[in-house]
């Protein structure tokens, strides 16, 4: 003969019900926050690519010495262009977004240098620009 105890119980509905919202409120949160931490890896890596453009686009323009306003210098042939040649298409970056180049002066020996691009993770046009400036010794 066996002897069963009657205090023995299951979780109940309630219980159940419970513990699931606070799982799943550990998950939601930890599913916001994996992905505002990967909007802020993909913004820091474009920014840190804009830059590089116009570094390069600096560089450039200490080795040649004078550039017509407006145009741009093609990193593969080092020769000026403009229009379209001012566009660094995501093939040739890492971080996917396409930079606009935009070179103006020398006003007062000073050019100016901006790289503009739409974040992949923004829908508005052109939303992020670095910009540098390099005055002519």
């Amino acid at each position: 003969m066996s002897l069963r105890i009657r205090n023995e119980r299951g979780d109940t509905l309630v219980e159940v019900l419970i513990a699931m919202a606070i799982i799943s409120l550990v998950l939601v949160g930890a599913y916001v926050t994996s992905n505002r931490n990967a909007a802020t890896l993909q913004a820091t890596q474009e920014r840190e690519q804009a830059q590089r453009v116009v570094e390069a686009q600096l560089e450039l323009l200490r080795n040649s010495g004078t550039i017509t306003s407006g145009n741009c210098f093609d990193p593969i042939s080092g020769s000026q262009t403009s229009g379209a040649g001012c566009d660094i298409k995501s093939s040739t970056t890492n971080s996917g977004a396409t930079y606009k180049l935009s070179i103006t002066g020398p006003v007062g020996g000073v050019y100016t240098v901006m790289a503009r691009w739409t974040s992949l993770n923004s829908n508005t046009d052109l939303d992020s620009s670095v910009t540098m400036y390099y005055r002519l010794k």
